[in-house]
C-alpha cells in the first residue's frame, strides 16, 4: 500500500488567516468612508479655487463650500479647518482636519488631512 500524503489547511493556519482577513476588513471598512469623505473635500476645494476665488474673502468662500459639502454630506470639515493663506504674491486654502474613528473594542484610528489649494488661474 502507498500512503498518500494529505493535503490542505489545518486548523490554526486556517484561524490566523481568517483572523488577518477579519482585521484587515474591519480597518478597510472603517477607513473608507473618511477617505471617500475627503475625497469629495477635495473636489470641492479644487472647484472653488479654480473658479476665480482668488479675490473672495473667506467667509464667501466658506459659503461656497458649506453649500457643497452640506449637498454632499461632508460632516468631519468646520469652517475652523479651512484657513486663508499669503504665499508670495498667491493666496492659499489650506486645508488640515483630523478625523477619528472607532476601530476594535478601546482602538481608535486617527487619520490627518493636509492639503493646500493656489487660489486663480
Amino acid at each position: 500500500l502507498a500512503f498518500r500524503k494529505e493535503r490542505g489547511i489545518a486548523l490554526i493556519p486556517l484561524l490566523f488567516v481568517a483572523a488577518v482577513l477579519v482585521i484587515f476588513g474591519t480597518v478597510g471598512l472603517r477607513l473608507f468612508p473618511i477617505y471617500q469623505e475627503f475625497m469629495t473635500v477635495n473636489s470641492v476645494l479644487k472647484d472653488v479655487a479654480a473658479e476665480g476665488a482668488a479675490n473672495r474673502s473667506m467667509r464667501e468662500i466658506w459659503g461656497a463650500t458649506s453649500r457643497r459639502f452640506q449637498v454632499n454630506s461632508v460632516d468631519n470639515v468646520r469652517r475652523e479647518h479651512l484657513k486663508l493663506e499669503q504665499r508670495g504674491d498667491k493666496r492659499v486654502i489650506v486645508l488640515d482636519y483630523e478625523v477619528r474613528t472607532k476601530m476594535i473594542s478601546n482602538i481608535d484610528a486617527v487619520v490627518s488631512f493636509k492639503r493646500e489649494y493656489p487660489l486663480g488661474p
